[in-house]
């Protein structure tokens, strides 16, 4: 009998390494992991844009020393990982104890997939450097022994050495291909390996011109550059740390790039790119709540990113998902927050259509009924935390708003998956697009509305942790858990969670949807229809911004061809009257074609040149005016011998200039008609189609069997109902719109009021409310400041006595004086406690109106003048409620007369009849502003205005039974700029 020991191909390491993980991204998580276990705060990935690709992988950990080198980074299988956890303090650098993520040792074999000629620099903090260089393409030789490979380890002091060690490395790592000097026997297996392997693959690749593997390897070390910028993410290369490590790898893997500026348009590019940012982005859980009392969750001090140089400038386009987070997902409509037990019962809370249903602990969801809990040191699950949330698919059933539906479908595609994360960090390849581990989609294909759950609109986690979940192993590529009794739990509960919250809550089965999808579509289509009801008035805006400048660049030359026309025109004889006639006619049309109706309320920033449009309009219309008088002066001055071939020719001529017109909407409606045809012809195909293209997929699972007959007819049954419904939205309502024009209703005037009457009433509501806190704060603080006016004047008087003739104490005194003299003005205008009615002669109003403004109209120039009218007036009301509307309305007069510079400013208050005018000889109101001078928040004035006096002295008349108006007619003006006249119930006027 003899006994052999293994004999390990060099070929073992790929297989433990490259060929056990799927992907890239993968690969970049297993060795940001190890950087975790290194103690790092960052870890980098830089992809550098140059031929071939190079890449570094870079980080901040505690770094190795040559020794640690050699009998731990080149040792497969260590069992550092295994045995407790050796790292001191000082290579925790103040972080606090981390759990191990690696278990087998082996996830630094990863590093092979990033791809073939790797250099690793490493450093420990106070000590020297170390360094090795790999090529992973010699493990990729099944002729080779392990032992017989080796590799270049160096020791140095400053990192520029690097670069000098680096073609000699080069050389004693192609000694591995190329042989040594010596004719050992190592030598001579080395040669036979390379050249057996070299042949295998020219016969297997049948291809005479393939490049030899030993060669390519050979080209590939001898020509490696090591650039200055492919180490500058490191650390320690650029002067910011201490201690870390960084891996160079030169050709790169081809997956890289998709990553690329030059590559982002293509289609597979952005496969590939979808696949980093889904496994990448979400590296640490992003999901973690300090404030939820959650036993495995955890947020690492740690921070990652993938950055892409090109042409010397470096830039992130992974990294930690600050704007993904659990503030984002606690505003979806439906949440479910809670833990797993040692039993395998789930309790937590839940919320479904942006309602709390139950919360804290009040949700509780036992296990399956056929669930035994498994026990024992090898087979228990563990405490675990959930946390799922998701949102409706279509707008209409959703109570989000459209701005946080659009938000919140832009971060589906990058963030959505039922991910699983141990101790803070993500377990792979759970919540992938390509992993349906928990059977979402599987039960979907099933019943899609009962099952609710979608993995493309899922945004949730599962927390577990090494301490308390330790069966939870994960296979040695990084597929997934091992199979056993813990991951089986594991899964039959979060599969028991989906099911139970959907039939409760969400899922077509649920009680909740049947009563709140039917509140939700009435309010989105209420939304909607008040999104059509905007975007007409925007339209309506647009189009009367377009016609109103084209009116206003055109009116100038208009008018000066219409006055040179009119200034033509001589009215001697009978033979002239037709040939004036129809130039009025002409210059009528071209203000016809002038006319802009549809004026957008409010004007905004159209104002001034509408204004200016209106001006150059009136006085265009006075000139036509004009013209047509004196046209009428002349046939009553000519009396024409036949006045009926007059009439006759007139009417000829304006029938035509009617048809003319006419027939010019009619070829635009037709131009118009002809497109909507193409256009629902298109929809009508479209919708026709769609039950077919949605259900033709369930004759293939009904056919394999994983469809039932009847699951497979209700799911039809389902989409035609849904697609009915939506046909009935799209046609009844075109429908309805083209009876409302055969009966001539004018649908846009109707949405365009209707928008502008509701946009204002929310605007006036809102505006009030903060008119109401506004007036709540005055209030206050004109209470507060009477309660210290005892103080500070007591202060003022001890300070005379202490400083006597002081000059600054005189002039604080004096405007102390002043502000009192404003408050005690106020007093009559206090809301606080129950205002008292009393008697308000118009002497009273006068007087306090004259004490109020006296510096002011001192200062201006302007006269207030009572009449003997307006003096012997009186009525009976609040001094709260009517003092205010005299202060305002001389207020704002005093404001025009000093802004205008009005000479000899004045202002008259008077009696006329049963009303009570006040009134100035400022510039007066603009005919354009008559409509909106009592709304809230309407003011011209340039500065200091707020539009709040005019609208509140409407209101406190109207409290009181009295009335407030502008006076329009001139005849009834007293003085010639704005003029008020108010009518107070039960007062006593004797003119």
């Amino acid at each position: 009998m003899r006994t052999v020991g293994f004999k390990t191909r060099a070929r073992t390491v790929d297989h433990l390494g490259r060929e056990q993980i799927a992907d890239v991204p993968t690969a970049i998580s297993e060795l940001w992991k190890n950087s975790y276990d290194a103690y790092a705060r960052s870890a980098s990935l830089t992809i550098f844009d140059v031929d071939p690709l190079v890449v570094t992988l870079a980080d901040d950990g505690h770094g190795m020393n040559v020794d640690e080198l050699i009998d731990r980074w080149l040792v497969v299988g260590t069992e550092s990982k295994l045995f407790g956890d050796g790292r001191s303090e000082d290579d925790r650098d103040g972080l606090e104890k981390r759990t191990r993520q690696g278990q087998k040792g082996i996830g630094r074999l990863s590093s092979a997939h990033l791809g073939p000629l790797m250099l690793l620099v490493t450093k420990r903090k106070q000590q020297k450097m170390a360094g090795a260089l790999i090529d992973w393409r010699l493990f990729e030789n099944p002729f080779l022994i392990l032992s017989d490979i080796e590799i270049p380890v160096i020791e140095f002091d400053d990192p520029t050495e690097i670069a000098e060690f680096l073609p000699l490395m080069a050389e004693a790592l192609l000694e591995n291909v190329l042989g040594t000097s010596r004719a050992d026997e190592r030598s001579h297996r080395m040669i036979d390996a390379w050249t057996k392997y070299d042949l295998a693959t020219q016969v297997e690749g049948r291809d005479g011109d393939k490049k030899k593997p030993s060669e390519t390897i050979v080209t590939a070390c001898r020509s490696f550059q090591l650039a200055e910028d492919y180490l500058r993410p490191w650390g320690v290369w650029s002067g910011f740390s201490e201690k870390g490590t960084a891996l160079v790898v030169s050709g790169a893997s081809d997956e890289f790039t998709a990553l690329l500026p030059s590559n982002s348009q293509f289609a597979t590019a952005k496969e590939d790119k979808a696949r980093f940012r889904t496994t990448l982005g979400s590296f640490v859980d992003p999901l973690y709540d300090p404030a939820r009392p959650e036993v495995n969750a955890a947020k690492p001090d740690f921070e990652y990113g993938v950055f892409v140089s090109s042409e010397g400038t470096p830039s992130k386009i992974i990294g930690s998902a600050a704007e993904f987070n659990r503030s984002l997902t606690d505003r979806m409509e439906h949440v479910v927050d809670g833990r797993i037990d040692e039993n395998g019962v789930f309790e937590g809370q839940i919320k479904s259509f942006g309602k709390w249903r139950k919360i804290g602990s009040e949700y509780r969801i036992p296990p399956p009924r056929e669930f035994v809990v498994p026990s024992g040191t090898g087979a228990s699950l563990g405490p675990v935390d959930v946390y799922i949330a998701t949102f409706e698919q279509e707008q209409k059933n959703s109570t989000h708003t459209p701005m946080e539906f659009e938000y919140l479908k832009q971060h589906a595609s990058s963030h959505a998956g039922l991910m699983i994360y141990r101790n803070g960090l993500r377990v792979l390849p759970y919540g992938r697009e390509d992993n349906d581990f928990f059977e979402i989609e599987k039960r979907r294909s099933i019943n899609a509305g009962r099952e609710y759950w979608n993995a493309r609109r899922i945004f949730g986690r599962i927390a577990i942790s090494r301490e308390l979940n330790p069966n939870l192993k994960d296979k040695a590529g990084r597929e997934g858990f091992i199979v056993n009794r813990a991951a089986k739990s594991l899964k039959a509960l979060i599969i028991n969670i989906l099911k139970t919250t959907a039939y409760d809550y969400f899922g077509s089965s649920s009680d909740d949807r049947a009563s709140e999808i039917k509140e939700t579509q009435l309010n989105f289509a209420e939304l909607k229809a008040k999104e059509a009801q905007a975007n007409l008035r925007k339209k309506q805006r647009k189009d009367f911004r377009k016609n109103l400048k084209a009116r206003t660049t055109s009116l100038p030359s208009i008018s000066e061809r219409l006055q040179a026309d009119i200034a033509a025109t001589r009215i001697e004889v009978a033979d002239d009257i037709p040939i004036a006639q129809e130039r009025l006619e002409a210059a009528q049309a071209s203000i016809a074609e002038l006319r802009l109706p549809g004026a957008p309320s409010p004007l905004g920033t159209l104002e001034e040149e509408y204004r200016s449009y209106r001006r150059a309009m009136t006085e265009l219309n006075q000139m036509v005016a004009d013209f047509s008088t004196s046209i009428a002066t002349a046939v009553e001055r000519i009396h024409p011998p036949s006045p009926e071939e007059i009439v006759l020719k007139q009417i000829q001529r304006n029938e035509g200039q009617l048809t003319s017109r006419v027939t010019r909407w009619s070829k635009e409606i037709r131009v118009l008609q002809d497109a909507e045809r193409v256009r629902i012809g298109d929809l009508v195909t479209e919708r026709n189609k769609l039950l077919r293209e949605e259900t033709m997929p369930l004759v293939e699972q009904t056919a394999s069997g994983r469809l039932s007959l009847n699951a497979a007819s209700k799911s039809i049954l389902e989409a035609k109902n849904r697609i009915d419904a939506e046909n009935e939205l799209l046609f009844q309502n075109y429908l309805l719109a083209l009876e409302n024009l055969k009966e001539s209703i004018d649908i846009q005037a109707i949405a365009v009021l209707g928008g502008e009457e509701n946009s204002e009433l929310r605007s006036t509501v809102d505006r009030l409310n903060g008119l109401a806190q506004l007036g709540i704060t005055v209030e206050f603080l004109d209470h507060e400041l009477h309660s210290h006016d005892a103080v500070i004047d007591d202060g003022i008087q001890r300070l005379r006595k202490k400083l006597r003739g002081d000059q600054d104490l005189e002039q604080l005194a004096m405007g102390y004086a002043g502000l009192k003299q404003i408050l005690d003005f106020l007093g009559p205008l206090r809301m606080a406690g129950r205002p008292q009615p009393r008697d308000l002669s118009g002497e009273y109003i006068y007087n306090y109106i004259s004490d109020f403004f006296r510096r002011t109209v001192m200062s201006s120039g302007i006269k207030i003048i009572a009449t003997p009218a307006f003096r012997r007036f009186n009525v009976f009301d609040q001094p709260s409620r009517l003092l205010p509307v005299f202060v305002n309305l001389v207020n704002n007069s005093i404001y025009w007369l000093i802004n205008e510079r009005v000479a000899a400013p004045e202002i008259v208050l008077d009696v006329r009849g049963a009303e009570v005018i006040l009134a100035d000889n400022g510039p007066g109101v603009d005919e354009l502003d008559f409509k909106r001078l009592f709304t809230l928040f309407f003011t011209r004035k340039i500065d200091g205005g707020r539009g709040v006096g005019l609208y509140l002295s409407q209101a406190n008349l109207a409290a009181g039974g009295h009335t407030i108006r502008y006076v329009q007619d001139d005849d009834r003006k007293v003085l010639s700029g704005a003029n008020f006249a108010m009518k107070f119930r039960g007062a006593n006027i004797n003119e």
